[in-house]
């Protein structure tokens, strides 16, 4: 059994929770939220007494493994105070609010042998991990273009029925509003980036070189403060649609887009391009050069159970039945830090990992600001 912790009772604390009652490894002792009394189990430690009980809770339970589920601004924090305490951590995304910010944590990590696992369940989607092993196996050929976004209407979740921003109850709207109020730039890449790093070796094999940023005016949100009677004098800052290009020594080209405040069904906009073929992941459709029909895209679900993972061949069933929130990825993603913790397979991503996705959004807001590309050397 893992002697398991939670910081952080939010709307996502909560989700991982549920899962996490379907795999009896995991043993929750504790949690800690100042804002939370209850998390449905009577026999779990609640530490509530302000925004430092959690250190109490470190001290006098020591966990082996603490999920960080708090608001991002305190990731890092809290995590490097989970390490300094001797527990692991499952880190959720996402903290990088500024370049070198997971810096510390690396180090501490590094010096203290405690293992930092990212929570980007987009890696564990099945289509993902499909892809990534069809692109191993040379059926694309080599890769030059991927795409992939956070494109998500957050406008319901941002505003409260009366139009005001920051306001919704019982949701990260409290502190996620203030980022669209005093920033401009791509803030929540990780999504989008995470899976196309995995499928094309970024971060082991080839880094990214240059970074260009550009982002549309703020319309979308004054629309919906305007038609719901709200402050129409709100600054808003976060452009509607963020575009970034990145890329890197191999000449791979990405893009990508954070679009969170216009009207669209969500998306992460994944293609994967390579000299072979191309497949694109909203459709659901793959074009295999020599395979498929000539110049016509086919449904890729031959290919998806070709190349399926060992995640979803050993878990993917149950998942689908236990998680259907996030059509199973968040439930691979709970068994894959599982499977790393007893001494499996190893978990697909780490911390170092984790502070290259989100260096994307400082490197966004800096090319914005600048209106500039950046070019990244090896410090950066």
């Amino acid at each position: 059994m893992i002697k398991t912790a939670f910081i952080g009772m939010g709307y996502r604390g909560m989700q991982l929770l549920r899962l996490l009652r379907h795999i009896p490894a995991f043993r929750l002792e504790a949690f800690a939220d100042p804002g939370v009394s209850d998390v449905g189990m009577t026999d779990v430690a609640c530490y509530n007494r302000g925004d430092s009980d959690y250190l109490n809770m470190l001290e006098e339970q020591k966990p082996a493994l603490v999920f960080v589920a708090s608001p991002w601004q305190c990731h890092v924090q809290h995590a490097i105070h989970c390490v300094e305490h001797g527990a692991d951590v499952a880190l959720e995304i996402k903290g990088g609010l500024y370049l070198d910010e997971y810096k510390p944590l690396i180090e501490l990590a590094e010096r203290t042998g405690r293992r930092v696992y990212p929570l980007e369940n987009t890696l564990f989607m099945r289509e993902n991990l499909s892809i990534y092993n069809l692109v191993r196996a040379g059926v694309l050929g080599e890769i030059v273009y991927m795409r992939g976004g956070y494109r998500h209407d957050l406008r319901r979740m941002l505003l409260d029925d009366d139009g005001t921003l920051g306001n919704r109850d019982k949701t990260e709207s409290v502190w996620r509003s203030q980022f669209y109020q005093e920033e401009n730039g791509d803030l929540y890449p990780t999504h989008g980036l995470a899976p196309l790093c995995l499928i094309a070796g970024i971060g082991r094999t080839d880094r990214f070189k240059y970074v260009t940023s550009f982002a549309s005016k703020p319309a979308g949100l004054m629309q919906r403060i305007r038609d719901l009677g709200g402050n129409s004098d709100v600054k808003i800052t976060l452009g509607d649609v963020v575009v970034t290009q990145l890329e890197t020594e191999r000449g791979v080209l990405i893009s990508l887009t954070h679009d969170t405040t216009l009207p669209r069904p969500r998306s992460l906009d994944f293609e994967i391009q390579g000299t072979r073929g191309i497949w694109n992941g909203d459709r659901r459709m793959i074009y295999v050069e020599g395979t498929s029909p000539d110049e016509s895209w086919e449904p890729d679900d031959a290919y998806i159970d070709r190349y399926e993972h060992s995640y979803w061949k050993q878990w993917g069933r149950e998942a689908l039945e236990v998680d259907t929130h996030h059509r199973g990825m968040d439930y691979v993603m709970l068994k894959a830090l599982e499977e790393d913790l007893r001494g499996g397979e190893s978990y697909p991503a780490g911390i170092a990992d984790l502070a290259l996705w989100t260096s994307v959004t400082p490197w966004s807001k800096m090319s914005i600001a600048g209106r500039r590309t950046l070019v990244l050397d090896e410090n950066d």
